[in-house]
């Protein structure tokens, strides 16, 4: 279990000089100096023997969130930031890879290596991935989402981009006692109720489904809308809509809030963490099986875990921000 998380550090090094550099240090209290580590046929071996389920259970008892109240940028009204995304990630074009999570085709044909869907639910103020899933390739993010709605706890305030909109996740995050702060696709039109003194307006969103809409089903909402006016920046002169289950507007003022949700790419900032600095791409994962992929995942995820929980440590320490110290410098 050690050496799937190590594997996730030393990324450019074989698993065998992985175990190699965990063993140096243990030579000095081994009693046979000369005690030679497995091979690479011997640590494959052991890898599927044990499976993914350890490192699956691992991940779920260790990755919690991190932030205090004291940790700067964590929290917002009382909240916790959270925020929720998907990424895909290569795997090794294996059959077996191919056929368990499928590829990617366009008209220029499939692409080079099969695709892993990944989702993350990322705390924003230290980069913590709490929880994650993986599916093959063409599921829908939304499925990740919803089943990560299972980390939800009471004083969090979750964020999600307009493709992962869906009016059940809200009611979910609600009956968990959470808040929602996330972007509406441009064909919802929710049903105004009343116009706020802030420019921002309560309205209701209904389910997709008729029967339940005809049922009366709805969820009261805030709705803000908003333009950039920096023209270097994307989105300038579009209008945006955010959509807030926190509805006063004195005790939730709309700027704070439209501030807030630009927060939400902090969990772009993860993955690329993940991908970028740690995994050091281009380049698919190690293994070969499914059940190896899933491992290593898991294995990756414990280790951006480790290394941001580190930062956290220091960064308490020295009263600062953990996002103005160097996840790079942190890996080395």
């Amino acid at each position: 279990v050690l050496l799937v998380i190590m594997i996730n550090i030393y990324t450019t090094d074989s698993i065998g000089d992985v175990l190699a550099k965990i063993a140096q240090g243990l030579r000095y209290i081994w009693p046979d100096p000369d005690y030679l580590v497995p091979n690479a046929s011997a640590i494959s071996y052991r890898r599927y023997q044990v499976g993914a389920r350890p490192m699956v259970a691992l991940f779920h008892e260790v990755c919690q969130p991190l932030a205090t109240l004291d940790t700067p940028g964590a929290f917002l009204f009382g909240l916790r930031l959270m925020a929720l995304d998907g990424t895909t990630e290569d795997v090794a074009d294996t059959a077996a890879n191919a056929a368990a999570f499928g590829r990617h085709h366009n008209n220029r044909g499939p692409a080079a290596f099969p695709q892993v869907k990944g989702v993350y639910l990322v705390e924003c103020g230290t980069h913590a991935i709490v929880d994650a899933g993986f599916w093959p390739y063409h599921t829908s993010e939304r499925v990740g989402g919803f089943r990560l709605l299972r980390s939800v706890k009471p004083g969090m305030l979750v964020m999600w981009d307009r493709g992962l909109h869906d009016y059940d996740m809200l009611v979910q995050v609600r009956q968990r006692g959470a808040h929602v702060l996330s972007r509406l696709p441009a064909h919802v039109r929710p049903a105004v109720v009343q116009s706020l003194a802030d420019g921002s307006y309560l309205a209701y969103l209904q389910p997709s489904d008729y029967h339940r809409r005809k049922q009366g089903e709805r969820l009261l909402v805030r709705v803000i809308e908003y333009t950039i006016t920096d023209p270097n920046l994307p989105g300038y002169g579009q209008i945006h809509r955010l959509v807030t289950t926190l509805l006063d507007p004195e005790k939730y003022p709309i700027l704070e809030l439209i501030c807030a949700y630009h927060d939400r790419w902090e969990v772009e900032i993860t993955i690329d963490e993940i991908d970028t600095h740690q995994r050091l791409l281009p380049g698919p994962l190690r293994s070969l099986k499914p059940v190896g992929v899933i491992q290593e995942l898991y294995g990756l995820l414990i280790a951006h875990y480790i290394i941001r929980a580190l930062m956290h440590q220091a960064a308490c320490q020295a009263q600062l921000d953990p996002d103005r110290l160097s996840f790079s410098g942190a890996i080395r």
